[in-house]
């Protein structure tokens, strides 16, 4: 008899494991690979955030306020670039048809002149010897002319004009906030139209299909003799009005879909789905709190105060151009007869200057300063119009948005007395207690309230947005 060896017993369970495993491995890929293809067929399912995320990342609207900021960027280093010296580059080159006692005049005294060539009045050339023979072609003149122009004093011209493109920088980096949140509305605005679409059109087939529950019973009533065929009629034609209801509701949810892959950047017919999130929530904002909240956080007042100071820049900079400027040149020139102006055989000079131009134009510059130091007090007017405008659109999307929130709790109320008055009726009706009339008009009513509601919830949610950012609190 084989005495029992614990080790065999593990092996042979192992090699079950294994066969275990290679035959469901098949099936677990097989599993996983059906997974993957139904989410891949699955529509996009889509939170608020998750859309405001990805339109902030992808919308090409703030693609351009990005390329804007870098427009501003590169001209305030164009201004700034005017503190530094200019350095230009002047190359001649002349081929004259008669010899120029000139240019041998002024190579032969050049430190590196070895020899030079006269030229009497009779055309001979005759050479003289200045150590080793060189000879000077008098026909030909190559000059490369090196001139550094230093600004010393503008009368504040280039602080200013610097100081301008400084904040014109300061003024699209805020644009790019103004652009955000006029695109996340959008996106919200969008988001919350669909989810009212998308209501509607769950009340339009809650009506069909009560409708339908009735026009049945209706129909029997009919064949039964219990009640006229104008029952039905009235019936089919509250049934036909819900039809419609129902066509138009998933008519508005295809353009809306349409306009939120436009503002995801996903190509359209892309199938995408939103979270129901019908949930109201409570606000805290309250009079006159929104008001300082607006001050201190709405970006166009913040523009407003930077085109103030951009016109107050353009008017120091046109009373500079009243005052002299004084700029340092330094000037080096080095000539030679031959194109290589490299040559150690030349002729050098250099010079040192300073300049002071005073320009006088009569009244155009000082009506400049007139016309400038106008377009100052009309930008401090404009901010000012600007903060009441502000103020003015923030109480109006207060009151819009109270309203709202107010007609919720009426819409929410209509909603369950009608849904308990509907059901009466249909009860009464089956005992022919209540006419077709009456139970067709609480099924009508009852739609109705539905719709008051959603539209008052999602209205709400609405002007929230709306609120905020006006607010300047859109996030």
């Amino acid at each position: 008899m084989e005495s029992y060896n614990p080790h065999k017993g593990l092996l042979a369970l192992a090699a079950m494991l294994s066969a275990v495993v290679l035959i469901a491995s098949p099936v677990w890929a097989g599993a996983r690979a059906d997974k993957r293809a139904k989410a891949a067929n699955q529509p996009n399912k889509l939170t608020l955030p998750q859309a405001v995320s990805i339109a902030t990342a992808r919308n090409l609207r703030l693609a351009d306020s990005r390329l804007a900021l870098s427009e501003k960027e590169h001209q305030r280093r164009e201004s700034y670039s005017d503190f530094f010296p200019t350095i230009d580059l002047q190359y001649t080159a002349t081929k004259f048809r008669y010899a120029q006692q000139g240019i041998v005049s002024a190579l032969a005294a050049g430190a590196n002149a070895r020899g030079a060539v006269l030229v009497p009045s009779d055309n001979s050339v005759l050479s003289t010897s200045i150590g080793a023979r060189r000879r000077i072609d008098p026909f030909t003149s190559v000059t490369l002319t090196a001139t550094a122009t230093q600004p010393l004093f503008t009368g504040g011209r280039l602080l200013n004009d610097y100081k301008y493109a400084r904040l014109g920088v300061d003024y699209q980096a805020i644009q790019m906030g103004v652009d955000r949140q006029d695109l996340v509305l959008d996106v919200y605005q969008t988001y919350y139209q669909l989810m009212q679409a998308e209501k509607l059109l769950d009340v339009a087939n809650q009506s069909i299909r009560a409708l339908q529950a009735l026009r049945n019973q209706t129909v029997e009533f009919f064949k039964a003799g219990v009640v006229p065929k104008v029952d039905v009629l009235s019936t089919e034609g509250q049934l036909a009005q819900s039809y419609i209801q129902q066509t138009q509701a998933a008519a508005d949810i295809e353009r809306y879909k349409a306009l939120l892959n436009y503002y995801l950047r996903y190509p359209q017919e892309t199938p995408i789905e939103i979270v129901q999130d019908f949930n109201y929530r409570a606000n805290a904002y309250r009079l006159p709190e929104i008001y300082s909240v607006t001050a201190q956080n709405r970006l166009e007042i913040r523009q407003a105060n930077i085109s103030v100071d951009q016109a107050l820049a353009l008017v120091k900079s046109s009373k500079a151009d009243l005052l002299p400027n004084v700029n340092l040149q330094v000037q080096g020139s080095r000539t030679n007869d031959d194109f290589n102006v490299a040559d150690p055989e030349a002729a050098n000079d250099w010079r040192v200057q300073g300049v002071l131009a005073w320009t006088f134009d009569m009244f155009r510059r000082r009506e400049t300063v007139k016309e400038r130091t106008a377009t100052q007090a009309r930008a401090f007017v404009a901010r000012e119009q600007l903060v009441e405008q502000v103020m003015q659109e923030v109480k109006t999307a207060f009151i819009d948005m109270r309203r709202s929130e107010q007609d919720i709790q009426n819409t929410k109320k209509a909603v369950e007395f009608r849904q308990e008055n509907f059901r009466i009726n249909q009860e009464r009706y089956k005992e022919q207690v209540a006419t077709y009339i009456e139970v067709l008009d609480a099924q009508r009513q009852l739609s109705l309230a539905q719709g008051d509601y959603i539209i008052s919830v999602i209205g709400y949610m609405i002007n929230r947005a709306v609120l905020e950012r006006r607010m300047g609190i859109i996030r």
